[in-house]
């Protein structure tokens, strides 16, 4: 069911706006009078989590600076358009509001946080704006909306993947320890639902607030129910922190784990305590551009680092430069800038070949990309699991 998001809260929220979302408005014309295509961005830029923000940014920059040196999009040139959602709903809102209602954007990248673009979904619905996020949670695609997609897999794709491999090592007493977010929560849902195909049963639960860095009391409880494995689900600022006293309270077993353990912070703070990690991801972070088997890849990383002076410090930069991307090919495929028809192109992409791998929107509702390998971290390295 589409959702309505009435034009009062929306006049609430303009009335905050402007001292609540600074960014860099830029200049330019809107699209309808022929000026530069605008490409929105909303993200955390301050906070626990702004380096992936600032790296989902870089990465939409980098697709960006590569259209316009070959010519821009529909013959214009492309500019972003950014603000910092600082990981709060409320604030995603307000960013997202601004980008529609007064920068007038052709389209949108944002936002990381699943809760987030959750939020700003009745917002980007009724203005009829195109918007590809990175958030994984599968919910805010559950709602209805039209105008939403995803430049990666959703959590239940990983966590399949993750039921299987659990059931293939003999995993069969697993102990869940997840953020207590609609991003903990739904890849805790998720993971339960697909290991319902299996063998398995679930000795323990327990949660975490975002930034708590004392887990003594729910390790405890873990470790009382001599669990086969673990199952972590939380923001990558906080996996170092959970890991390391994960092993510190006695736990030596599998940690099955998300996508943010392809953070390179995460791999370097943990140390030997994420030895024996477990997790599905379409694509890690490599230091080395060297080190990327797949050649679009390491493509992709030698650029970056060339722009940025290091490697992206977090996959969302992946994700950004996917999603941007594929805006651009929508416009290019239907000769619009804006509105239903672009959606439509959008939803149209079969085929696309990005760093994820190959997407296909045509009826996905949203979705574009199903497929994943599972990693296992050894001596601070990643590995393909057997």
């Amino acid at each position: 069911m589409k959702r309505k998001l009435s034009w009062l809260l929306c006049g609430t929220l303009l009335a905050s706006l402007l001292t609540g979302c600074g960014g860099n408005a830029g200049g330019g014309n809107s699209a309808d009078s022929g000026g530069n295509i605008r490409i929105g961005y909303f993200g955390p830029l301050t906070g626990g989590t702004a380096q992936a923000g600032q790296a989902a940014l870089n990465g939409a920059q980098l697709a960006v600076d590569e259209l316009n040196a070959g010519g821009g999009v529909l013959g214009r040139q492309v500019e972003i358009v950014s603000y910092d959602d600082k990981s709060s709903p409320e604030e995603a809102v307000k960013a997202a509001t601004k980008l529609v209602q007064v920068d007038k954007v052709n389209a949108i990248f944002g936002s990381l946080h699943s809760a987030n673009v959750q939020a700003a979904g009745p917002v980007i619905e009724e203005s009829q704006t195109l918007c590809v996020a990175g958030g994984t949670s599968p919910a805010w695609l559950e709602q209805g909306y039209t105008y939403l997609f995803r430049s990666i897999s959703n959590s239940t794709i990983s966590a399949k993947q993750l039921a299987s491999y659990a059931d293939s090592q003999g995993l069969r007493r697993i102990a869940l320890f997840t953020s207590n977010d609609e991003y903990g929560t739904s890849g805790a849902d998720a993971f339960k639902e697909a290991c319902s195909s299996y063998d398995i049963q679930f000795v323990a639960g327990e949660t975490m607030t975002n930034g708590d860095r004392d887990f003594t009391g729910q390790f405890a409880k873990i470790n009382v129910a001599s669990p086969d494995a673990v199952f972590i689900w939380c923001l990558g600022d906080d996996l170092s922190a959970v890991t390391k006293q994960l092993r510190q309270s006695g736990f030596n077993g599998t940690i099955l784990g998300s996508e943010s353990y392809t953070l390179p912070e995460v791999l370097e703070n943990s140390g030997d305590a994420a030895n024996g990690v477990c997790f599905a991801a379409q694509y890690l972070v490599y230091e080395n551009p060297e080190d990327a088997e797949d050649a679009k890849m390491k493509d992709f990383l030698e650029r970056y680092m060339a722009k940025f002076n290091a490697a992206p410090e977090s996959d969302n930069a992946f994700r950004a430069y996917d999603g941007v991307m594929m805006i651009a090919e929508a416009m290019e495929a239907s000769g619009v800038d804006r509105g239903p028809e672009l959606r439509q192109a959008y939803n149209d992409i079969d085929g696309y070949v990005g760093l994820a791998g190959t997407f296909s929107y045509k009826g996905g509702n949203g979705e574009g990309i199903e497929t994943m390998r599972i990693f296992e971290i050894q001596n601070g390295k990643y590995l393909e699991a057997e």
